[in-house]
């Protein structure tokens, strides 16, 4: 106990070196921005992870991105371009927002309404877990910057 009280002031100068240490890799880390897994002019391959049905003609489908801690990289207010193949075996490339945040690491998920006659509908009605959508952007013409 004597120790403790004679070397108070150094013990106490050790945790705050240590906190301020802490709380500048915690900094570093967050502020540090991510490269996104997107690329706007070639397409890249996602594997659909999960489907989940959430009306007779929407469903949910989260697609795994390279990493657990890959971010797609798609800034506010953009959008990505989806290719697949409609009824007869065309291809089909058609617009999409994710609605999940640049934030989240490791997927993206899209909510997708599929229409009888839809042709990217029916690449989407197909898939099943384990295929991969074909992605590229984002699709850049004007950015939003937050204040």
């Amino acid at each position: 106990m004597e120790y403790f009280q004679a070397h108070a002031s150094e013990i106490i100068g050790v945790a705050i070196a240590v906190a301020a240490v802490a709380v500048a890799a915690t900094y570093f880390y967050h502020s540090k921005k991510r490269k996104g897994c997107l690329d706007p002019d070639n397409f890249k391959e996602f594997e659909l992870v999960e489907r989940k049905q959430l009306s007779h003609n929407v469903a949910k489908f989260r697609f795994g991105l390279p990493t657990p801690t890959s971010v797609l990289g798609l800034p506010i207010g953009q959008h990505i371009s989806c290719r697949g193949k409609d009824s007869v075996g065309e291809e089909v490339v058609k617009p999409y927002t994710p609605t999940t945040l640049d934030s989240d690491v490791g997927y993206f998920e899209l909510v997708i309404k599929m229409y009888p006659q839809g042709r990217m509908s029916h690449h989407f009605r197909e898939m099943k877990v384990g295929d991969h959508l074909s992605v590229k952007g984002p699709k850049v013409s004007i950015v939003f910057h937050l204040l």
